[in-house]
């Protein structure tokens, strides 16, 4: 490889590359897989420091894990992250501005005083001939956020 070509593989430029791409989509909510819990605050502190990303949560175990990321200026997260076979469930509420200017739930629905939530399944699922564990792992995911959906409803969130 050449110089130029060694130097694009490097987590330096990938990371250059996440930053700019983030940034330009500002997107409320931003999901990575195959994060590193040894290097995770050094290797994303980019999405905190320049991008204003200031929720996140990576998921408990594994070598590489999924990592979600939120600005809490934008939405709020209503419960807790639910933690799956190699799925992260995140559930959020978007935010508005209230009279004070200051971020508050918004109000999507106009017969009804409540707010949409939005659920964020972050998977990064089994690879390999194991074709069954990736469907069971992706049904436990969705299982999960159609029953939080159902509890959030009863508690009126």
């Amino acid at each position: 490889l050449s110089p130029e070509e060694e130097f694009v593989s490097t987590w330096k430029y990938r990371k250059s590359l996440l930053r700019e791409r983030v940034g330009v989509v500002d997107a409320d909510v931003v999901c990575f897989q195959e994060v590193s819990p040894l290097t995770f605050k050094e290797d994303f502190a980019f999405m905190t420091d320049d991008l204003g990303y200031d929720g996140v949560e990576l998921f408990r175990k594994g070598r590489f894990r999924p990592a979600t990321f939120w600005k809490k200026n934008r939405v709020e997260l209503i419960s807790p992250a639910q933690h799956k076979d190699r799925t992260m469930l995140t559930t959020f509420r978007l935010l508005g501005d209230n009279d004070e200017g200051k971020a508050a739930p918004l109000q999507i629905m106009e017969k009804d005083s409540s707010s949409e939530n939005w659920h964020v399944l972050n998977c990064h699922l089994q690879a390999g001939k194991n074709g069954g564990r990736r469907v069971r792992q992706i049904v436990e995911g969705i299982s999960t956020a159609f029953k939080l959906a159902k509890k959030l409803k009863g508690e009126g969130l």
